[in-house]
């Protein structure tokens, strides 16, 4: 075996490169995988998101109305203080 013979069956001064897959795919193929995946993650992730933000939505919606009619009652406790001092 000489010096500059790859073990594996090739030579070392061979300078090929072979892609077992055929030859390399355009750089717009690439790209076009790469956004073809993350427009799948970033669609699952957005319809996550919705759900969320409807829940929180909800949420907001249920809090919104507590706070009013609590205002609701001592905005109505303070005018029946008031009239009640008014009155003495």
């Amino acid at each position: 075996m000489a010096a500059n013979d790859n073990p594996w069956g090739g030579s070392a001064s061979t300078n090929k490169t072979e892609r077992l897959g055929g030859s390399a795919p355009k750089l717009s193929e690439r790209v076009s995988e790469k956004f073809d995946r993350t427009k799948v993650v970033a669609s699952a992730g957005f319809e996550k998101t919705k759900v969320v933000a409807a829940v929180g939505y909800d949420k907001t919606k249920v809090a919104a109305r507590k706070v009013k009619e609590g205002a609701s009652v001592g905005v109505n406790w303070i005018k029946l203080k008031y009239k009640h001092f008014q009155k003495k």
